[in-house]
């Protein structure tokens, strides 16, 4: 699966679109670790189409023996038609069934891939995007690549193979009759060119309205509570049915351009095919077909029409996947977050920090912080109060990486954290927030969130610190009790204790209290603090709070 991501990532370049070249060495880098299975896909796809082209030659033979010879020795030549019948379907069962074991390797790479991608990009382009296009962008778009890859792209060059293969044969047969491919191909081509940068852009308008119909139903389905209180059931519905109906007249479009693709070709095809009808009767009255070429003849001109009808349709896949790579080259063309490169790794700390003339501001809004210094001892509490939007949760952000400070630096025990491997520092910086981040999981994998490999023993220990133990032993199913979508079925104080044996679990030398007491009443309130000045002792802790009492956990006070 790493060598999958590290082709993936390495084939994309720094650009805001994708151009040929781009589109090409994706598709290279998706296909490189199948490139056996789609070999094998190929060899067996082309094996077909060779034995595909054997049966007009053979029912031609047959035929013209028929009307010379009569029904006298035609038993060996049946045989010969029957197993290449029954070769061409078997190799056709057996390419659709290795093709779809590839498809489905693919797609899981793929998806994997991607979604390593997306974890690693910064918080600025997370914030950027909706997430109901990256949705769309690791499903539906994902899968429609998985399936180009193993369908229509490694069947357009059988497709090639049989349509050269009837037209050289037909050639050899009778080049005068032949001669009329050469027509029929630019005819071809032209109307290929007229429908192919319509058919990339209704496809490419398609993706955009499901994915806003998907961010619609995901951010509804995420504060359902307030679209019932707010009874805004039919309003919401309303909304989302104008965005399904938009994405349908999209749909509609784009179908119909499709379907208009193959009947063409084929309707060129066929008055191909009709010309050559008519030259064909003038070759017979002069006597210049025999009758086993006349047949072979009309067979390979009937056979060349399968691939022209199926190439125009593969022509329309080929328009919508160059629109689908040229959003995942975007994507892809998106750095990682400062820190995933080779770095040094950060050693155990004793939990010094320092802010250093820190100053920064969010993308095009003003500073939040300027020339801001602070230094925390080892082991010391430190709050942070002032008001809403002072910067105080900005100076943990910042502390993590989630982003960086336009100038200034942040040392940890004396490492500037901009040269570190950012995992090795964020797994030395516990984070209990305002609001749970809470998995919809198990209460003990919500727990084991804050350690990999963490054992049964060491989740209860963890949750008995936090003070958790009692109510989720209360809970119907202990800690296997299912909490959720985000933790929905536990209370505020519940999900805040939860986050609190998560970070305990992690064992970090520096914890941090970002507005963690903000779900507790008054009581609730004083028995969290009690328990953090019990179990954080030794430990560096910033708090962020607005609160009194929460203060009373602090050594220091800082009002920004």
């Amino acid at each position: 699966m790493y060598t999958a991501r590290r082709s993936i990532e390495e084939a994309h370049k720094p650009a805001s679109d994708a151009d040929g070249p781009t589109q090409i060495r994706l598709i290279l880098a998706l296909a490189r670790p199948h490139a056996r299975a789609l070999a094998l896909v190929a060899a067996l796809t082309l094996a077909g189409s060779g034995t595909t082209l054997t049966i007009p030659w053979l029912a031609g033979t047959l035929a013209g023996h028929l009307v010379e010879a009569g029904s006298t020795g035609t038993v060996r030549l049946v045989a010969l038609l029957v197993g290449a019948i029954v070769a061409s379907a078997a190799l056709g069962a057996v390419v659709q069934i290795v093709s779809g074991e590839t498809a489905a390797r693919i797609l899981a790479d793929l998806r994997s891939s991607l979604y390593a991608h997306l974890q690693r990009l910064p918080m600025s382009w997370h914030v950027a995007h909706r997430h109901g296009d990256v949705l769309a962008l690791i499903t539906s778009e994902v899968a429609h690549l998985g399936h180009f890859l193993t369908g229509t792209l490694v069947a357009i060059p059988p497709l090639l193979v049989t349509a050269a293969g009837a037209a050289l044969l037909m050639l050899r047969i009778d080049p005068a009759l032949a001669l009329l491919v050469p027509v029929l191909v630019p005819t071809y081509v032209i109307l290929l060119k007229l429908v192919g940068r319509r058919l990339r852009d209704l496809g490419a308008r398609e993706q955009e309205a499901e994915a806003r119909v998907l961010a619609l139903a995901e951010d509804n389905l995420g504060v359902i509570a307030a679209i019932k209180t707010f009874t805004r059931e039919e309003p919401e519905h309303a909304r989302y049915r104008r965005r399904v109906d938009a994405a349908r007249r999209v749909s509609v479009r784009l179908n119909r351009m499709e379907a208009l693709v193959e009947p063409v070709g084929t309707l060129v095809a066929a008055l191909a095919a009709l010309a050559l009808l008519l030259m064909v009767g003038d070759h017979i009255h002069r006597g210049r077909l025999a009758t086993q070429e006349l047949f072979s003849f009309l067979f390979y001109a009937a056979l060349l029409t399968r691939p022209v009808a199926a190439l125009a349709e593969s022509w329309s896949q080929v328009q919508v996947t160059r629109g689908i790579l040229a959003r995942m080259a975007q994507v892809l063309a998106a750095g990682a977050e400062p820190g995933y490169a080779p770095a040094a790794r950060l050693p155990h700390l004793n939990g010094e920090i320092r802010f250093e003339g820190v100053d920064f501001a969010y993308p095009g809004r003003p500073p939040v912080l300027s020339g801001f210094d602070l230094t925390i001892a080892p082991g010391e509490k430190v709050a942070i109060l002032g008001g809403n939007g002072i910067g105080k949760t900005t100076l943990v952000a910042l502390l993590l990486r989630l982003y960086d400070c336009r100038s200034g630096r942040i040392m940890l025990d004396g490492h500037d954290i901009t040269g570190v491997a950012v995992e090795t520092l964020r797994r030395q910086i516990a984070l209990v927030p305002q609001r749970p981040e809470l998995v919809s999981s198990t209460v003990r994998e919500n727990i084991a969130f804050g350690r990999h490999g963490a054992s049964a023993a060491e989740i209860e220990a963890a949750a008995r610190r936090a003070d958790a133990y009692d109510f989720i032993q209360a809970l119907p199913q202990g800690f296997d009790t299912g909490i959720g979508d985000h933790g929905v079925r536990l209370s505020g104080g519940q999900g805040q204790r939860i986050a609190l044996a998560r970070a305990l679990l992690k064992d970090a030398p520096i914890v941090i209290l970002d507005e963690a007491t903000s779900m507790y009443d008054p009581e609730g309130e004083e028995r969290f603090v009690e328990t953090c000045a019990r179990i954080l002792h030794g430990r560096t802790v910033l708090l962020i709070t607005h609160r009194p009492a929460s203060v009373t956990l602090a050594d220091r006070v800082i009002r920004l």
